[in-house]
């Protein structure tokens, strides 16, 4: 699961989720569900959020480190 900043940068600028939803072309259901981090966006939400926020995509999203720690268990030693 990505964690995200979303909330804290739409809240930033005073914008309610009706009017992020409508600015990023991503449906109120699905932006209620980012931010309280239920769900993890597909690469078109992301990019629609942080455009319609002005901000660079990883300075709302970023993976979680039990998610990195994860990967790096099941890599085979070198």
């Amino acid at each position: 699961m990505a964690d995200n900043r979303l909330k804290e940068e739409r809240e930033k600028r005073g914008w309610s989720q009706e009017k992020l939803s409508e600015a990023a072309d991503v449906p109120l259901s699905s932006l209620q569900k980012i931010e309280r981090r239920a769900f993890s966006p597909n690469v078109d939400y992301a990019l629609g959020l942080a455009g319609a926020l002005g901000l660079p995509v990883e300075r709302i999203f970023s993976r979680t480190r039990s998610r990195m720690r994860l990967r790096k268990a099941e890599e085979p030693a070198a």
